[in-house]
């Protein structure tokens, strides 16, 4: 073990900065290891919106607008754990630290020659999501062999107790040195009492995240199907693989006056506009846009899968194949529109204590 040292020299990988939790987390994290003094390195394509004298971009050698396809992949893959030994035996790094395990995989080399430790964090089970998206054998097998490799000897942390418990149980082998779960954390908006306002038909709903098969936003089509345009209208808020196919289905089923794709926004932006959130996913990590919701006193609805259940009491689950317990439950808040949205959230900010708590001050710990 390295002997303490009241500053240290911290290097990470992400090959650009793009729209979502993901990004936020991995640049919240940055910002936590400079406020207590440290010097942050990261390797990237393009540069990272942080703008600080100890913080130092390393430009991987690729143009910026062309971060896509199986040659930039197959490049990044081969060259960046050769500059990433470069960068931590040029400027002595101390730690690294890594948000995935393909991330952390680059920086195993300089675990293994340099004797430094790596902290990976994961924010989402990647074999699973293989999966929902029908990926060919060859490449799961592939992802779940580099995930071995990219966690062996690490200090790991998931996102919940159930992806920790799932990735270390897939592993007899390659194991990480120590595993635990870092939760992510809600933010209490500053604007908390705009909540108080009162219930106006029609009701808004939600959908924040990415427009893929594990968020199940198709489900949502089918519910609002069974709920009245007058009663409410549902906001789909992001984009990805399954945009095209949900914008023509909703188009080819009539449904267009009721729900309207809203592309990605900022966060800040949307949740003054929302009533309830809806979740359907069938896998997560531990999904922002859920703890950003309750942080803005937001009702919550959500499937019931492990991933939910660790944040939302069950009041707030519900079956991802009834479509129609969906439905009631969106009726009976629109049937009370003249009580506060916060009567409906009586017990929760109790129950989600735990989840209010100095994130920064946590993740910089298990990193130094």
């Amino acid at each position: 073990m390295q002997e303490h040292k009241d500053t240290y020299k911290i290097l990470t990988c992400y090959y650009r900065p793009k729209p979502g939790g993901f990004c936020k987390r991995l640049f919240r994290a940055i910002h936590g290891l400079l406020d207590k003094g440290y010097t942050v390195h990261y390797l990237s394509v393009v540069p990272f919106p942080i703008n600080h004298p100890n913080c130092h971009f390393h430009r991987f050698p690729w143009p910026g607008k062309k971060t896509s396809g199986y040659l930039f992949w197959a490049f990044f893959h081969f060259f960046s754990p050769l500059q990433i030994l470069y960068i931590s035996i040029r400027y002595k790094v101390d730690r690294l630290f890594a948000f995935g395990h393909n991330y952390s995989l680059f920086m195993q080399p300089v675990r293994l020659i340099m004797s430094i430790p790596l902290t990976v964090f994961l924010r989402a089970d990647t074999i699973k999501n293989h999966k929902l998206r029908g990926r060919h054998t060859l490449i799961i097998l592939l992802d779940y062999f580099l995930e071995g490799v990219g966690i062996a000897g690490t200090r790991m942390y998931g996102v919940s107790a159930r992806l920790t418990n799932q990735v270390c149980s897939r592993h007899r082998l390659l194991r990480p040195a120590v595993h635990g779960v870092l939760r992510n954390d809600i933010v209490i908006a500053s604007n908390y009492s705009i909540r108080e306002k009162k219930l106006i038909l029609p009701l808004h709903l939600a959908c924040v995240g990415v427009l893929e098969p594990r968020k199940n936003q198709g489900f949502l089509i089918d519910l609002m199907k069974e709920i009245p345009a007058s009663e409410a209208q549902l906001y789909i808020y992001g984009n990805g693989p399954d945009e095209a196919m949900l914008k023509e289905r909703v188009k080819k089923e009539g449904l267009s006056s009721k729900i309207h794709f809203m592309g990605w926004m900022p966060s800040e932006e949307i949740w003054n506009h929302v009533d309830i959130l809806l979740m359907p996913s069938l896998h997560e990590g531990a999904p922002n846009a859920i703890l950003e919701a309750l942080g803005n006193k937001i009702i919550v609805l959500a499937s019931a899968i492990p991933e939910h259940s660790e944040i939302l009491p069950g009041r707030y689950l519900l079956s991802i194949n009834n479509v129609s317990e969906w439905a009631a439950r969106v009726k009976q808040i629109a049937c009370f529109q003249e009580r506060n949205l916060g009567n409906f959230q009586d017990g929760l900010e109790e129950s989600t204590k735990n989840l209010v708590f100095n994130w920064e001050e946590e993740i910089v710990r298990r990193i130094v």
